[in-house]
């Protein structure tokens, strides 16, 4: 295995000053000022952030690339441990009940919340 030297972040100083103190942060230039717009449409992102994250996320899959078949097998038999389909009891929180559904080949629950009264 060839060790790879981690990509550093540039430096660009950047200040803000909040109730008369100031805080340093060089790495502020990372963080989109339309982050929440990038959210939904990552073709909005700045060029030189995308080009840093590009080069950040190749050097990190070609760390982990010998590990590639490990972590298909701990995501198989942890697949292989949780019921696909499976959800919980509703639970009462004011007005409403919450409850969380897998949904089968889903990655993530659906989270459902309903009305106690209907």
């Amino acid at each position: 295995m060839t060790k790879t030297t981690a990509p550093q972040a540039e430096k660009r100083p950047h200040v803000t000053t909040w109730h008369g103190i100031e805080k340093h942060d060089d790495y502020h230039w990372l963080k989109d000022d339309n982050w929440q717009e990038v959210l939904h449409d990552p073709k909005l992102l700045k060029p030189d952030i995308r080009a840093y994250l590009e080069v950040e996320n190749a050097h990190t899959a070609s760390i982990m690339d010998a590990t590639k078949p490990i972590q298909e097998k701990l995501f198989e038999e942890i697949k292989g441990r949780i019921k696909e389909d499976d959800s919980s009891v509703p639970s009462p929180d004011g007005p409403y009940l919450y409850s969380s559904a897998h949904v089968k080949g889903g990655q993530y629950p659906l989270v459902k919340r309903k009305l106690r009264a209907g």
